[in-house]
């Protein structure tokens, strides 16, 4: 296996050699620009990182998928069917007969079993998708079971809306591994991490890992036992570039087939080239600011409200991101149940500095913003550095790298953190959970964004666990309604902005599915 993908990577690295010479990318190559200096690692049972969730949903699978053109359409991927208990507890789910994994084995509900299971006893930072279900490491043996190979059962303490069980099924870390193979590579009861971390992948997806080498790419191979369509390219190789210039640079000389952090000024650019197009997909990524309300000044309730009046939010989207981005204000994004459009904030210094004086703030003050180092990350900064300024509030900007940048926001080693937010399945309580449970309303315990930025929530923490075990789809959306709007005004979190996806391709580039979060496009429909 080392011995074949050592050739791999040679022959790979000879085509790309040749195809500088001929500016052309290799006809069997997908080569994808992104910033995946976030990735840390690639085991589906713990990834979390964009770059790293990107490849792991071209390698791994789950028991259920949805169709990225209309997500309210569930449908069976590695479960062929399934069926739900009366008392909506129990789903019992019959594996697809035709699953094979890249190894050759078959899919099994011993699989599933063994997955679902492992990402608990991971206690991976990304394990609450799944664990907040109520699944811990002396329950999930009990309530994770295979009866027989196609046989597997689901018991949930509680009753939730039966679409919430089948989004977070559906995720990343739903992925199906095989345990055969993984089991073997077991090193002191690590499940096999230590071997899937880094180089190794035992997945039933489209492609197999082959290669990767930390902040510069990663390196995918067809899998030649896929048991669906086989994909219509041999290799796709993510290259590390962090500069959106330079990606326009890769794609305008035929070095690259897609790149991803394109600028407005890129795609002007674009627009009159022949040779590249423009693909527009549904995103749910917002951004936003979160403030650490353990510092002294983000404790106070009127500097947090004072802050949400400078930003500007409507003039970043017209010039910085003219194009790619929409002034967004609220935690559930649009186009999914329950998204509003509510935006009581807008650019406004003296509204500030009256919030700032109610509540007895007078004077300058420094606050310290964490932010990653490539577009349009740091130049939003900037832009709010210099409007919150006007009301005394100097922003001290710390540009780092990605994994230093993550390593800050989950340590809460900041004041303020400038990041992005992808909803990890297509159902509003991925943003609620994040946004405004806390640890002691979570049936896993797990930590939140509101924990991690110290904000107690109160009454909405209990409010939104309440709204997702809502079986009345209208109650329901009315609830995350009401929920949003406290949010939005209260919260330590500045929400300013949803992503208008849009990445340049080549044109000689068929067939890329965009998806609805960013663990979504898929590059195995893709031809040349």
């Amino acid at each position: 296996m080392r011995l074949f993908k050592a050739m791999v990577a040679a022959m790979l690295g000879m085509a790309l050699a040749v195809s500088v010479a001929f500016a052309h990318t290799p006809d069997d190559t997908l080569v994808v620009a992104d910033a995946i200096d976030d990735v840390v690692t690639l085991d589906p049972g713990e990834v979390g990182e964009v770059g790293g969730v990107l490849t792991s949903s071209q390698i791994y699978q789950s028991l259920l998928t949805f169709d990225v053109d209309d997500p309210t359409r569930i449908r069976g991927l590695l479960a062929e069917s399934w069926a739900i208990s009366p008392d909506g507890k129990t789903f019992t789910f019959k594996m697809n007969p035709k699953a094979r994994f890249a190894s050759g084995n078959p899919v099994t509900a011993w699989d599933a079993e063994f997955s679902l299971r492992r990402v608990i006893h991971l206690k991976s930072r990304s394990a609450f998708i799944i664990g907040q279900f109520g699944f811990s490491p002396d329950n999930v043996d009990d309530r994770i079971r295979a009866l027989d190979d196609q046989t597997l059962v689901i018991t949930l303490a509680e009753t939730y809306s039966p679409s919430f069980l089948f989004y977070c099924l559906s995720s990343y870390m739903g992925a199906i591994v095989d345990s055969k193979i993984v089991k073997a590579q077991e090193v002191n009861g690590d499940y096999g991490n230590g071997w899937l971390k880094a180089q190794n992948s035992a997945g039933s997806g489209p492609f197999a890992l082959s290669k990767w080498q930390p902040r510069v790419s990663i390196l995918l191979t067809r899998n030649d036992n896929y048991w669906g369509e086989p994909a219509k390219v041999e290799h796709v190789l993510i290259r590390h570039v962090a500069e959106s210039s330079a990606q326009r640079w890769l794609l305008e000389t035929d070095e690259i087939d897609i790149a991803n952090r394109l600028g407005p000024n890129d795609f002007d650019t674009l627009t009159n080239n022949p040779k590249l197009s423009i693909v527009h997909g549904r995103s749910g990524n917002i951004y936003y600011m979160g403030l650490n309300v353990r510092n002294q000044y983000l404790a106070n309730p009127k500097v947090v409200e004072a802050m949400k009046y400078l930003v500007d939010y409507q003039g970043i989207v017209d010039t910085i991101s003219r194009g790619t981005m929409e002034v967004h204000q609220t935690l559930v994004p649009n186009g999914f149940l329950g998204a509003i459009a509510y935006t009581p904030f807008s650019f406004n210094v003296e509204k500030a500095k009256a919030v700032l004086a109610e509540g007895g703030v007078s004077g300058e003050f420094s606050l310290d913003m964490v932010v990653w180092d490539t577009q349009p990350f740091t130049d939003f900064a900037k832009a709010i550095q210099a409007t919150m300024a006007q009301a005394g509030v100097h922003i001290n900007l710390q540009v780092i790298g990605g994994r230093e940048w993550l390593e800050r926001y989950r340590n809460h080693d900041l004041d303020i953190w400038l990041g992005l937010w992808g909803p990890d399945y297509p159902d509003p309580h991925s943003n609620a959970k994040a946004f405004a449970v806390n640890k002691q309303d979570a049936p896993d315990g797990s930590d939140s964004l509101a924990d991690r930025f110290g904000w107690n929530a109160g009454r909405l923490s209990p409010d939104a666990m309440a709204a997702v075990r809502e079986q009345d789809t209208a109650k329901r959306k009315a609830m995350y309604e009401a929920i949003q709007k406290v949010h939005t005004d209260t919260s330590p979190f500045i929400m300013m902005f949803q992503e208008v996806r849009k990445v340049g391709v080549s044109a000689r580039v068929k067939g890329l599915m965009m998806g609805t979060t960013f663990a979504d496009d898929r590059y195995w429909a893709v031809s040349k």
